[in-house]
């Protein structure tokens, strides 16, 4: 697995990053179905969604960036 001890603070920083910056996306994205799904409904899947990213992030580190964003292309 990893050779390297897990640093706590790197952590920190890269979900900080990650939960702003795919929380403003995730956030513009359900601005557009908010009238379908509803209010309650479309927060809990931007809260789920923009949290899950942020621990993906922290956790893989800078592969999972280009990882999400190859993924988000098909739009």
């Amino acid at each position: 697995m990893n050779d390297h001890p897990f640093d706590w603070l790197e952590f920190w920083i890269r979900f900080g990053c990650a939960f702003v910056f795919f929380g403003l996306l995730f956030a513009l994205l359900m601005l557009r179905f908010i009238d379908s799904i509803g209010l309650p409904l479309g927060i809990a899947m931007w809260i789920a969604s923009t949290v899950g990213t942020g621990i993906y992030a922290a956790r893989v580190g800078d592969d999972a960036w280009h990882r999400i964003i190859n993924a988000l292309k098909w739009w």
